[in-house]
């Protein structure tokens, strides 16, 4: 009767998972930018003085932008991730810009690539039309956008690919994008099933035993 009990448990349990049946949460959703600074205060912008730790960033630096949000961004289209997290960085600098409010991504079809633009208005300065803003402009190959580590190149006529203005247009990084970088989530739903279904399967191969007159009917 337990062998029966357990093979009927999960029985149920895979045709649950296999099912759908049950609700997932709305999934959070990364993209991961990399590239090299080519210009910097050094080159005669700035200096920053809304955020200082700008004035450390050199040419040649690393940096990356991360972008957080929930969903996923999986087909062409206009994303308005407002509400998700925006960080620039660059660790050699020890400098980072984080302070973003509204926050957009494109993906504009492009023969055999994905155009895709990213803009981050900061919170700072006269507002983001007046030259207080995060933009990115690059290509990826066609159907990359939920892999790891994708080449990415210049589109055509947009330059820079990165060009973080601060202080009112008067502090101007710029920066070539090399990489991105936008596994697509797992689902919680199903690595819970796959768990509980292993639990199960070796649940049902050790003997149930019962206590008192109920041993050895199992």
């Amino acid at each position: 009767m337990g062998t029966v009990c357990r093979s009927l448990l999960v029985a149920a349990a895979a045709f649950v998972c296999a099912a759908g049946l049950v609700a997932p949460p709305a999934s959070a959703g990364e993209v991961t930018i990399s590239g090299t600074i080519s210009q910097s205060t050094s080159d005669g912008t700035g200096p920053a003085v809304n955020n200082p730790s700008l004035n450390s960033i050199n040419d040649g630096d690393a940096f990356t932008v991360t972008l957080d949000f929930a969903g996923s961004v999986s087909s062409p289209g206009t994303y308005d991730l407002t509400g998700g997290t925006l960080v620039f960085s660059d660790p050699a600098a020890s400098a980072a810009e984080s302070a973003f409010d509204s926050i957009s991504l494109s993906v504009t079809p492009d023969g055999t690539s994905d155009d895709i633009s990213l803009l981050g208005c900061l919170t700072s300065g006269s507002g983001c039309l007046f030259g207080n803003y995060l933009s990115m402009n690059f290509a990826i190959p066609s159907g990359d956008l939920d892999s790891a580590n994708v080449p990415a190149s210049l589109i055509s006529g947009l330059y820079p690919p990165l060009d973080l203005l601060e202080d009112d247009g008067t502090t101007d990084i710029q920066g070539s994008v090399s990489a991105y970088t936008s596994p697509e989530p797992a689902s919680l739903p199903l690595l819970l099933c796959g768990l509980f279904l292993l639990v199960l399967a070796r649940v049902g191969r050790k003997r149930l035993t019962l206590p008192g007159r109920f041993a050895g009917r199992a």
